[in-house]
């Protein structure tokens, strides 16, 4: 009988205590699988919906049948499939998408709604527009070919001719003009559309055909959507409505065609050639408009240039001081800083000026000097980047002008965002978070400066909030509602008002709302226009507020205590945005929409505004302008979905897959197929391995169910190795690791997000027969990426245990990696190093292993002896104890890390040589995918010169992937 080590029990119980927490009722995050989800069915349509979500769910189900006739009957195609719709909200932003899969297509709709500044903020009913769009993608993009070969084809990539035939343009453009002529209202009837398109045409920056489906231009990714729509309206108004029917015909014949091809048999030239005229005409009716527009033009003077989606200005009390969201003009994916500039003369910034003109000319007398086109950028007295990739947004600064109140949308523990109110106190740089996860929008202090209004969307209700600044307590002032939507709440500079835009009824309108009372006023404006950005004058006798009408978009103003029409302040070439009168009531900033993106104006306030909507009617130079009011659409009829469901283990769907490793060691090809339900809660692989020279040959059948907090796996396995047989040179101990292991794995697993970073706790066991062999282990990981603006620091520490018995002997294993790492942008390096360590006796198959690919077949209990290097063979080296370090370098113009790595084994007495080794390698990795049939997904690909004995000269390369449930 063998003596069990004295540290086994102590073992055992700290197994079983960390078990039991992991086994803990926590509370859920409504969106995770493990939320109270339910479902309704309609005769089309599966809804998958969050309980908390139940009244927007069941509000938006009541037209979708209606909305999906009313779209098939223009697109010109019934799909037969039944659709999963699947409503959530990950990322408090309003969108939605389309999975056009044939067989399983997907909705996915967001209930967060948008603003009325936004580009998608004209509409009457939001959850019809969003439906319109992305039920017009599947009917546009389930047509089958009518191509017997493509129809064969698709079983095995299930996409239609038209998903992937058609360009992005084509498809985005087409959902986005039926969005318009199905609902009177969306971005083709909107007024940005026609302000961003005029302004780029002014300037000669329309899109080329070229970069139509999107580039990195200021809206570039929408010009799909922008440009694409207008260009379908312009080819559908010289062909003949019913001509993109014909074109999608065309695409899908049976007769294979390109998308140039189909397109050419229907509008008689190529899409380029008819798009450069567009374009040309687009031009002209632009300049016309800036010609109609130039007598009566009213804008201010740039006051700094900035760059795309810039925020929102705010002004300090005094006036003295200006914050902004500033975005880098050059890199979209640079993250963006929250800036403080004064208002007063660049005088700094002219002495510099004069000082470069000075020197330039002293060196040159005969250089010319630049002329000044715009003014001169200024250093901004106070910075406060992105930290952790969370970008600070709509800033106020708080009455004692050294504090700014602003938001930042930050992940709950699944990684879901909410936007919560922060304080930044800009001479000192110190950050105070006031809320948690209160989904509060666009904040305003009142004069007290410890309490402010905001908006509160969630789950799809919208509605008005007060919040306590000390203790986060938040207060209703308006009741949530489905049905009605705000935005933009300003306080009156008494404190006894507040401004707010609402959408009731199809529109939006300027609402002021006694606080002491309750009661309402709403200022008048004309009809179909759109109000936004409501903003007080010092004196509180006069609201600023955006006003888009016919194709322009212009600063208002209204009497706060009137119920006359406004008058303009603005008429402007593009769009005037986000104003904020200077305290002294002389001035006003706004933000003027050009070609390159939004700078920032000052105005100086006029004495005699003009009538509101002033300007005439352009209808006839649409897309350059809005075009005349559309037809009213009859209504979509509503009718009562049926009562919701608890979804339990959902509707299971099966997807075959292919996975494997290959590498200059052999390798082995996995074949089989995932299950599970549409939300993730029940995933299950059943995967077999095809050996290649040395690979491994077996089976696994795998699930994990993630209904709970804490996710339950199991892992049953029967894989076959021969290591003696691997390809090339083989080490010489890898002959005592030819095996077959048949088991199975029992783990919990418990995930929580801690801001930028993840910890993970997991706790099983293992059981497997060929020989007596059983273990139970620990394993613990906390990592992530934080950064402020363009600097990031990696960090990550990962430990594991395990306590085993093989053949009556008792073991241990354990050990642990941490990683630290420093980067600036794309570029960076990563140190790690990585020890472990055991005790007991060990037989071969125990021991630390040097080499080899991972495999799906096998859990990662049974995986976690090995040090799992690719570009080696399995059992390279053995030991009881192991080292190694590795650098990682960053490059942004490398397609993959550079990395240098050693190891060394040894079992008692010195430590073992070295074996080194240096390459490239990519590695991407991705949770599971429910949605679209997909497990999790490891892959390594790489490429390595080993530097050591036994394989030194050597240059070896892997691809590996490796799914999991």
């Amino acid at each position: 009988m063998t003596r069990r080590p004295r540290h086994d029990r102590s073992m055992k119980r700290s197994l079983l205590v960390l078990a039991a927490a992991l086994l803990l009722p926590l509370p859920a995050i409504a969106q995770g699988p493990d939320a109270h989800w339910k479902i309704l069915e309609t005769a089309h349509f599966r809804v998958h919906y969050p309980a908390a979500s139940e009244a927007w769910t069941r509000r938006t189900a009541a037209v979708l049948e209606s909305i999906w006739t009313r779209v098939q009957e223009e697109v010109g195609y019934r799909p037969p499939e039944i659709v999963d719709v699947v409503v959530a909200d990950p990322a408090a932003d309003a969108n939605g998408s389309a999975l056009p899969i044939l067989g399983w297509p997907r909705l996915i709709l967001w209930t967060s709604p948008p603003g009325p500044e936004s580009v998608i903020g004209h509409y009457i009913d939001w959850s019809e527009l969003l439906l319109v769009h992305e039920e017009t993608h599947l009917a546009h993009l389930l047509r089958p070919s009518r191509n017997p070969v493509e129809r064969a084809l698709s079983r095995l990539a299930p996409l239609g001719p038209l998903a992937r035939k058609a360009p992005r343009w084509a498809t985005e453009g087409y959902a986005t003009l039926v969005e318009g002529r199905l609902t009177a209202s969306g971005r083709p009837n909107g007024d940005l559309r026609a302000a961003i398109l005029r302004r780029r045409a002014q300037a000669g920056k329309l899109p080329g055909y070229g970069a139509l489906n999107g580039d990195r231009s200021w809206h570039g990714y929408s010009m799909a959507y922008l440009m694409g729509s207008a260009y379908l309206e312009w080819l559908e108004g010289r062909a003949g409505r019913g001509s993109l029917t014909r074109l999608w015909a065309r695409l899908s014949a049976r007769r294979s065609r390109s998308f140039d091809d189909a397109f050419s048999g229907v509008f008689g030239d190529g899409p380029a050639d008819l798009y450069a005229r567009f374009t040309a005409e687009l031009t002209a009716r632009a300049l016309e408009a800036e010609k109609r527009i130039a007598p009566v033009e009213r804008a201010g003077s740039v006051w700094q240039r900035l760059a795309r989606d810039t925020g929102a200005p705010a002004l300090s009390p005094d006036g003295k001081e200006i914050a902004v969201v500033l975005r880098d003009p050059h890199r979209r994916d640079r993250p963006a800083e929250l800036v403080v500039w004064s208002t007063g003369p660049a005088d700094d910034e002219e002495k510099r000026w004069q000082k470069e003109r000075e020197r330039i000319a002293a060196r040159d007398p005969e250089d010319v000097p630049a002329v000044r086109s715009r003014p001169l950028p200024r250093k901004p007295l106070h910075r406060l980047p992105s930290i952790d990739g969370v970008e600070p947004t709509t800033p106020r600064f708080l009455p004692d002008g050294k504090s700014i109140l602003f938001v930042r949308f930050e992940p709950d523990g699944q990684g879901f965002l909410h936007p919560d109110l922060f304080r930044w106190e800009t001479a000192g740089g110190r950050i105070e978070r006031l809320t948690w996860q209160a989904d509060l929008r666009d904040p305003d202090p009142a004069p007290q400066g410890n309490w402010a209004v905001a908006v509160r969307d969630r789950d799809g209700f919208s509605q008005v909030v007060r919040v306590d600044l000390g203790s986060g307590a938040v207060e209703a002032l308006t009741e949530p509602t489905v049905e009605i939507i705000y935005d933009h709440p300003r306080i009156s500079p008494d404190g006894g008002r507040i401004a707010f835009a609402r959408h009731r009824e199809g529109a939006w309108e300027l609402v002021v709302r006694d606080l002491a009372t309750g009661a309402e006023a709403i200022r008048p404006s004309p009809a179909d226009a759109i109000v936004a950005s409501p903003a007080w004058s010092a004196d509180g006798r006069t609201l600023y507020a955006v006003l888009g009408w016919g194709g322009f978009v212009d600063v208002d103003a209204f009497a706060a205590g009137g119920g006359e029409p406004g008058v303009a302040v603005t008429l402007t070439q593009g769009g005037a945005l986000a104003p904020a009168p200077t305290p002294d009531g002389k001035g006003l900033f706004y933000l003027g929409l050009e070609a390159d993106g939004l700078d920032l104006y000052r105005l100086d306030l006029p004495a005699k505004p003009l009538p509101a909507a002033s300007l005439p009617a352009m209808t006839e130079l649409a897309p350059a302008a809005r075009p005349a009011p559309p037809a009213t659409p009859p209504p979509f009829a509503r009718a009562e979905p049926p009562p919701g469901r608890d979804e339990r283990f959902g509707r299971q769907e099966v997807l075959a897959l292919a996975s494997g490793q290959v590498s200059s060691a052999g390798g082995a090809l996995e074949v089989g197929a995932r299950g599970g339900d549409l939300l993730g809660r029940l995933d299950y692989l059943a995967l077999g391995s095809l050996a290649g020279a040395g690979g491994p040959r077996g089976a696994a059948l795998a699930a994990t169910w993630r209904g709970w907090p804490v996710a339950l796996s199991f892992h049953l396995f029967d894989l076959t190795e021969h290591p003696a047989q691997q390809s090339g040179r083989v080490p010489e101990a890898a002959g005592a690791l030819d095996r077959r292991q048949r088991g199975v794995e029992a783990r919990a697993r418990w995930r929580r997000r801690l801001g930028p970073a993840e910890l993970s706790l997991s706790a099983g066991g293992l059981r497997s027969h060929g020989s007596d062999h059983s273990l139970a282990f620990l394993d613990a990981l906390y990592g992530g990426r934080r950064s402020r603006g363009l600097w990031w620091s990696d960090e990550e520490a990962r430990a594991h245990w395990e306590h085993g018995r093989t053949d009556g002997d008792s073991w241990d294993r354990y050990g642990g990696t941490l990683a630290l790492g420093v980067g600036h942008g794309e570029d960076g390096i990563v140190l790690s190093y990585r020890r472990d360590g055991s005790a007991g006796t060990l037989r071969p198959g125990d021991r630390f292993e040097l080499g080899g690919s991972p495999s799906s077949i096998l859990p990662e209990s049974a995986l976690a002896g090995r040090i799992l290097v690719p570009a080696l063979p399995l059992g390279t080296m053995l030991g009881a104890e192991h080292e190694a370090e590795r650098a990682e370098i960053q490059l942004g113009f490398l397609p993959a890390p550079l990395f240098y790595e050693r190891h060394r084994l040894w079992s008692a007495g010195e430590k073992g040589d070295w074996l080194a080794l240096t390459g490239l390698e990519w590695r991407f990795a991705l949770g599971p995918q429910p949605i679209a049939r997909l497990p999790a997904v490891d892959l390594r690909l790489g490429v390595a010169r080993v530097l050591d004995p036994p394989f030194k000269g050597d240059t070896r390369w892997w691809l590996v992937t490796v799914l999991r449930p």
